[in-house]
């Protein structure tokens, strides 16, 4: 009985309890609406600020050409002074480091048996001399004939012929300078015995100097004598040394396709030395309107060269940029020549670009100094009086 009752009174309840819990969601629902609704209206939307970037203009302007190589400075005169003849070192008359003249003695080597030889020969020459002149006189007499006339003569010769050799033997005993320079570090000692050959010291005349370049084969139509080369060493950054191209090597290299030369320039002030490794720049004919931009301004990646050029027209009158993809070509100086893709006075990003893309807004912090000057700027800048320094220049 009391099962039946509940039963009935759950039936008759439970529709009414389904629908109250329904009208209580949808109340709640609503409510949430609203009041998010009311927040969306009430607060503003939400914008990133301007990224600062750095910006430069793209330049047009006359663009010095030049041929990039690399290479090797020797001396105009410089030998490794070598021995001879065989022998033993008898004297060292010289001091390493020493600025010697040419002809002055530098090592002399043992020439005693020479010197004994010579003597028996000299007096041998004076006896055969003297035969020569006896049958000499005794010709037109007809007391000696023709024949012992040709022997006297023939044996004369041949003592004479004897006396040359021995002198030049002596003569290579005594090694002596070949030009004006200044000695290296000494690689013999007295009393040791030198083979033909060896080296005995350096001797170096650096008054001139040669770089000795090269470069790809592709440049040979455009090289010419006389044209100016800009040269640098590590041992003086920053500093241009200004050569002539001398020499151009008439061969191509066939085994690595490349065409040697030599430039000459002079080092009064012995700033270079042989042996040093430099970068060479050869002037070619200069290129005009060409634009270029900083080299920071370019972004390199395996889909092609790209900047950004910063234009008007983002939201709020403020500045926005536009991704461009450029073709460049060869650098100097911190600046890339741009062939295909920009217009001159067009401003580019130099810095920042990390935090950009298509449309983004930007704003600007910093401009470009990397642009090059004018001769007519530069000697604007220059202090009063200012002289350049000797050995710089730029190709």
């Amino acid at each position: 009985m009391n099962r039946e009752w509940e039963s009935r009174v759950t039936r008759s309840t439970k529709p009414w309890l389904l629908g109250g819990a329904l009208i209580v969601g949808l109340a709640a629902a609503g409510g949430g609406w609203m009041l998010t609704k009311g927040r969306a209206q009430a607060a503003p939307a939400w914008t990133s600020p301007p990224t600062k970037v750095a910006v430069a203009a793209v330049l047009q302007a006359t663009q010095a050409q030049q041929l990039t190589g690399i290479g090797t400075l020797e001396a105009a005169r410089q030998v490794s002074v070598p021995a001879e003849s065989d022998g033993r070192v008898a004297q060292i008359l010289f001091s390493p480091g020493e600025r010697v003249r040419a002809g002055q003695l530098l090592v002399q080597l043992n020439d005693a048996p020479e010197q004994g030889e010579l003597a028996r020969l000299q007096a041998q020459a004076v006896q055969t001399k003297a035969a020569l002149e006896r049958t000499r006189r005794l010709l037109p007499q007809q007391a000696a004939t023709q024949e012992q006339m040709d022997q006297a003569q023939s044996a004369h010769d041949q003592v004479q012929g004897e006396l040359q050799r021995v002198r030049a033997l002596i003569a290579q005993k005594r090694i002596a300078a070949p030009f004006d320079g200044v000695l290296g570090i000494r690689q013999v000692h007295l009393g040791q015995f030198v083979r033909a050959g060896d080296a005995l010291v350096s001797l170096t005349d650096g008054r001139v100097m040669h770089a000795n370049l090269t470069l790809p084969e592709s440049a040979y139509a455009v090289l010419r004598r006389e044209q100016r080369v800009r040269l640098r060493v590590d041992a003086y950054p920053g500093r241009d040394f200004v050569a002539t191209l001398s020499t151009i090597e008439p061969q191509v290299d066939p085994a690595t396709r490349t065409v040697r030369l030599q430039a000459t320039l002079k080092n009064p002030d012995g700033l270079l030395v042989p042996g040093m490794y430099v970068n060479a720049a050869v002037a070619l004919a200069p290129r005009p309107d060409v634009l270029s931009v900083p080299e920071t301004a370019v972004t390199y990646n395996a889909y092609g060269d790209s900047v950004y050029v910063v234009e008007s027209g983002a939201k709020g009158g403020g500045l926005s940029v536009r991704q461009v993809q450029v073709k460049t070509g060869e650098r100097d100086q911190g600046r890339v020549v741009v062939t295909q893709g920009l217009k001159a006075g067009e401003r580019v990003v130099t810095s920042g670009q990390l935090r950009l893309y298509n449309g983004a807004a930007v704003e600007i912090s910093a401009q470009d100094t990397l642009a090059p000057k004018t001769p007519a700027a530069a000697a604007a800048s220059a202090p009063q009086g200012a002289q350049p320094e000797a050995g710089k220049g730029q190709p």
